[in-house]
């Protein structure tokens, strides 16, 4: 069993350097996004902060971007290799940071303007906390932003209850030793290693700080996870909601999340249509 958060804290002395990121980036050909995804991290990192590219032998031309980006920026640090899935390459990239701070960055994804600045900022403000979490935004394949969504302490029954993880994996950040203390990214999962994840923070119960800002940008399109393996998201959710519940309570908000997680999966399309976001935005009116 992990130690507690709490731990880490009590140990862990003021800083006394700048702080530092390790990003991590799994990618399998990414195609177009992977360039935005880099730079929207570069362009915001210092010096001192590393962007991990943990490629799994991508055939769609990203190698040669990754070879490009790396022979231009030192910070850029990728290794090309075959893996296990999209956790047995977070771990790969987890083994090799150097940095204070962890942030997941899908090759498809973003991590918003202004974003690290905020982060930075709220380490050296709370040096006792060790994980941060933040808002995030929902983008359609093209980048346009859908809505930002805010997101919520990660507490088991805010994970047992909602139809998704607490907080969206790219807008949560998370003190290295803790991660590393965690175990990691559990390898057996192929979709919701994020969601095993926040199940395991709560369980040590670390010291947490929200950020009224968005950290990270999740996009929705044809190829990615979200819009074709949902029945893999639904299953491996469930099993870990009955892993973690330890009471009859438990057992019917994990019930209730998967079924709102469901309809969720069933509507989704329709959600990223404007015509819903205009008559959302007016029923909230």
């Amino acid at each position: 069993m992990p130690q507690p958060a709490d731990t880490f804290a009590a140990t862990r002395p003021a800083p006394t350097a700048p702080v530092t990121f390790s990003i991590l980036v799994p990618s399998y050909n990414p195609g177009d996004y992977f360039g935005p995804a880099i730079a929207s991290a570069l362009r915001q990192m210092s010096a001192d902060d590393e962007i991990l590219v943990q490629d799994a032998g991508s055939t769609d031309g990203t190698q040669d971007v990754i070879a490009a980006l790396a022979a231009e920026d030192p910070r850029v640090r990728a290794v090309v290799e075959s893996d296990d899935g999209q956790s047995d390459a977070l771990n790969r990239a987890l083994a090799r940071a150097s940095g204070d701070w962890v942030i997941w960055l899908n090759a498809d994804d973003l991590l918003i303007d202004g974003a690290l600045s905020a982060i930075r900022a709220a380490a050296l403000e709370t040096p006792e906390t060790s994980v941060l979490t933040g808002d995030h935004q929902l983008l359609r394949a093209g980048g346009d932003v859908v809505g930002t969504f805010d997101g919520k302490p990660i507490e088991k029954r805010t994970l047992l209850r909602r139809s998704t993880c607490a907080s969206f994996s790219g807008s949560v950040v998370m003190r290295r030793d803790l991660l590393e203390a965690l175990g990691g990214f559990e390898n057996d999962l192929h979709c919701t290693m994020d969601y095993s994840l926040q199940f395991r923070i709560a369980a040590v119960a670390p010291r947490q700080r929200a950020l009224p800002v968005p950290i990270g940008a999740l996009r929705f399109h044809d190829a990615s996870k979200s819009a074709n393996l949902w029945r893999t998201f639904l299953g491996e959710s469930f099993r870990l909601r009955m892993r973690y519940a330890e009471s009859g309570t438990d057992r019917v908000l994990g019930v209730v999340g998967t079924a709102e997680q469901l309809a969720s999966f069933l509507v989704f399309r329709i959600r990223l249509t404007p015509t819903y976001r205009r008559l959302r935005g007016a029923l909230r009116h």
